[in-house]
């Protein structure tokens, strides 16, 4: 990719679904789960949501701000994966009230989510510094990519008919703008503020056991969605990955493979066989801030 560089730390990257990461694999299996998954009626969201339907999910409850579009998505999902319940939830992130009746719902109805998948986000498209750039006009990307996330994170946790010992995953997407410098000058306030939502997510790993809570955070690929389309990315500027990439890696981080990875931050491009090494182990065992957010030169 040459508009997306990727400084893999890998050596073997993939822009495509392969099998170490199929949902179909029966080891990654989400048989009996309900998934919640925010942003889910169309692009990333939505690819997510193929891939829990492909893993055999019980339920996947996808939240979205426009009713067609979640009707749409809802009638696809289920004609497609017809063992797996999917259930349209017209919810814009930023709206806690809106969030809070929710989630309050769910309760309601018995329902325990297993999997939480942050993927939902703001996006200042018009591209500009961050100087030239008015607070109403930055500020809604720290509410949603931030304050909407903790908001999330804590009704997930702290859901009242959860058993003791239910394990939960929670997975956040997050994006490659976090570590690198030159697309911040574009769109600086996304970066910043999925740079702050990530090192939040981080933040709750390192006082949450993996076996109560699993998280992880990743950068999906260069995926050519209507949000990239809006920014003014024309398609033919690069090879871009395609979107069951981060559809099947998302199901791969929500299981116990993934579990060495506990509040770190990966590429959707790298190879999950080789992060499973001995190799990659040891550079975890013996650096705990390895692949999370801190100060080049002092993390």
């Amino acid at each position: 990719m040459a508009l997306l560089q990727n400084p893999s730390p890998a050596k073997t990257i993939h822009n495509t679904a392969y099998p170490a990461i199929l949902a179909s694999r029966p080891e990654l299996s989400q048989q009996g789960r309900v998934i919640y998954v925010t942003g889910g009626s169309a692009g990333i969201g939505l690819a997510i949501c193929h891939a829990f339907g492909e893993a055999q999910a019980a339920s996947v409850i996808l939240t979205g701000r426009r009713q067609g579009a979640l009707n749409e998505a809802v009638e696809a999902l289920s004609k497609k994966h017809p063992k797996t319940k999917f259930i349209g939830q017209v919810v814009d992130a930023s709206d806690r009230p809106a969030t809070e009746k929710a989630w309050a719902q769910l309760d309601a109805d018995g329902i325990v989510v297993d999997v939480l998948i942050l993927n939902a986000a703001f996006v200042t498209y018009r591209q500009s510094k961050m100087i030239d750039l008015e607070f109403d006009e930055a500020w809604p990307s720290w509410v949603t990519n931030v304050g909407a996330n903790m908001d999330l994170i804590d009704r997930f946790y702290h859901q009242k008919k959860r058993v003791a010992g239910r394990k939960l995953y929670l997975v956040n997407l997050s994006t490659m703008a976090i570590h690198d410098f030159e697309f911040v000058k574009a769109f600086p306030a996304y970066c910043a503020s999925k740079n702050a939502g990530t090192l939040l997510v981080q933040m709750y790993a390192q006082t949450i056991s993996p076996d109560d809570m699993q998280i992880l955070s990743f950068h999906p690929g260069g995926i050519y969605t209507d949000g990239v389309k809006k920014s003014g990315v024309p398609e033919d500027v690069m090879a871009w990955d395609d979107e069951t990439l981060p559809g099947n890696y998302a199901v791969w981080a929500a299981s116990d493979e993934a579990k060495f990875l506990h509040g770190r931050f990966t590429w959707a491009a790298w190879d999950v066989n080789e992060l499973q090494s001995e190799e990659w182990r040891k550079r975890i065992e013996e650096k705990p801030t390895y692949l999370q957010v801190g100060v080049v030169g002092l993390s």
